[in-house]
């Protein structure tokens, strides 16, 4: 790390030493690192601040300013001067306190004006008074926290929003160029299947493109209630109910479920909607270390008693790995914890007939109270759905916010779910294929010398590092014919950015051999493979 300036001695600090101040401070204390001076220009990444820092450093940061911030800032805005200049045009958002906590003020590096300056004393030194406060534009204060994205699309290395214009099969047409895709969750190859678009012409000749409100007033239609019995027969439970989206039926239903007063605890890498649910339910949230079973069991003993719910995907959507739900049940029943398992990625992946995760490990029907899963991964449609127990259903359609106060699914998504469950009924073969393939793929990239984590599911990760080298990565794949994606923070932990690549039953092993070869090629131009 550069060290270009010796640290200053003022009255009162700017708002440059005191986030430097704190984030030295965090690598004391977390990394056993005592830097005297950190270059105001070095962006967050290459410091190796990972995202458990980058939270801790953000919390201590609007203690220390009195300011809202969020810990991806750390990402969009690069270094301590952008993050200092950002701050500078906030107000003021939290309860005046101390600046600095007892770790900063012994800090000895430090002066001991720098380590006990107020907040008060903070906002006169770095920020106008409230009353001479001069508002920032708006579009000036997004243009900022856009810098990244725009400089990537100036330079032509934007990465994401691919613009796919034809589709045939796992080959689309995609920004000009053929493409084979190697990023699709569309896992069994449904998409454009003869029956699915039969039954969505069928659909909008009877109930029309839309619909006529929400599910609870006038949106519910025969399709409707056919696929959610369907669903739940499916996934042998009592009854189902559909939402407009998988992002939505997570976050209406765990939202409607628990509360204020109520605990929740989930594995650490579930899926945004899942978290996003858990806080905006009120109800105390803790997350536990990725299937580590220990600490569930910790943390459950902490709800005292409280109405608990444990949320977990079954598949995890970016590591590719499969939950030891087992262990979770047995572990939830012992505690009295309702267990909500999200199957997007599971259902016609796992078990033999692609039910999911019960029949993978050959569970009762009534082991998991509560199972989510989508209509937009292998039914190729569009959609979300919950199925349980015939009360908790109830309860949802009458207190589920993002049931009763959206729009309903068009019933064209309702009736290509349902010829999507008719051919996967019928061609259970489709699974079969699905996991010869995973299993011809891994092995390819095993024998390359790739890393690809913990996966063991059609989602693959190929690990790459750098954010630099995740995205040199993509582009030298898509410029010889290869659709993959780049994921990097916040969508992983910070140092761990990575490609996720998907494998479906309809990629053929020449197909796979053409991604190897792809693949191959650009992880030695980029370092990643010898």
């Amino acid at each position: 790390m550069r060290q270009t300036r010796k640290e200053s001695v003022m009255t009162k600090p700017t708002s440059l030493e005191i986030i430097e101040k704190i984030v030295r401070e965090w690598f004391r204390r977390e990394m056993s690192m005592d830097l005297q001076t950190i270059d105001y220009d070095m962006p967050f990444l290459d410091l190796a601040i990972d995202s458990l820092g980058a939270i801790s450093i953000t919390a201590e940061i609007e203690d220390a300013f009195g300011k809202r911030i969020n810990p991806e800032l750390l990402y969009e805005l690069d270094s301590i001067r952008d993050l200092a200049a950002h701050l500078d045009s906030l107000p003021k958002f939290l309860a005046s306190g101390s600046v600095a906590s007892d770790d900063l003020a012994s800090d000895n590096s430090a002066s001991d004006d720098l380590a006990s300056v107020s907040a008060s004393e903070l906002d006169s030194s770095t920020d106008p008074s409230e009353g001479d406060r001069i508002a920032e534009d708006p579009i000036s204060y997004f243009t900022r926290l856009n810098r990244k994205v725009n400089t990537a699309k100036e330079q032509g290395v934007y990465p994401f929003e691919p613009e796919i214009s034809a589709h045939d099969g796992v080959w689309v047409q995609c920004e000009g160029k053929r493409m084979l895709m190697l990023a699709s969750y569309e896992y069994l190859g449904l998409l454009g299947h003869d029956e699915l678009d039969r039954a969505a012409e069928a659909a909008i000749l009877d109930f029309g493109t839309g619909h006529h409100g929400s599910r609870l007033l006038t949106g519910t239609t025969s399709n409707h209630c056919d696929l959610e019995f369907r669903l739940a027969h499916w996934m042998r439970a009592d009854d189902a109910i559909v939402f407009s989206s998988g992002y939505v039926a997570n976050l209406a239903t765990i939202s409607a479920l628990v509360g204020p007063g109520d605990y929740i605890v989930g594995d650490n890498l579930n899926h945004a909607s899942i978290v996003d649910g858990c806080r905006m339910s009120g109800a105390e949230f803790k997350e536990f270390k990725h299937n580590d079973m220990d600490e569930l069991v910790s943390l459950l003993l902490e709800s005292g008693g409280r109405r608990t719910l444990v949320v977990v995907d079954a598949i995890f959507s970016m590591e590719g790995d499969i939950v030891d739900l087992p262990s979770v049940i047995e572990i939830c029943k012992k505690n009295k914890a309702l267990l909500m398992v999200d199957e997007a990625h599971s259902m016609g992946v796992l078990g033999k007939t692609g039910a999911g995760i019960q029949e993978h490990f050959g569970l009762a029907a009534d082991d998991i109270d509560i199972k989510m899963g989508t209509l937009s991964k292998s039914l190729a449609g569009s959609g979300g759905f919950v199925a349980a127990n015939s009360q908790i259903i109830t309860y949802l359609r009458h207190h589920a916010r993002g049931y009763i106060f959206s729009g309903a699914l068009p019933s064209v998504y309702a009736n290509v779910a349902i010829a999507a469950l008719e051919v996967l009924r019928r061609e259970p073969s489709r699974v079969e294929q699905i996991w010869k393939n995973v299993e011809y793929y891994h092995a390819g990239l095993k024998r390359l010398g790739f890393d690809t984590g913990a996966s063991e599911t059609p989602i693959v990760p190929i690990m790459t590092r750098t954010n630099d080298v995740t995205m040199a990565f993509t582009q030298l794949c898509r410029s010889e014919g290869l659709l993959v994606v780049p994921v990097c923070y916040p969508a992983v932990p910070m140092d761990s950015p990575r490609l996720r690549t998907c494998i479906t039953s309809t990629h053929q092993q020449s197909d796979l051999d053409f991604a190897l070869d792809v693949l191959a090629r650009a992880g030695r131009q980029c370092g990643i493979i010898h």
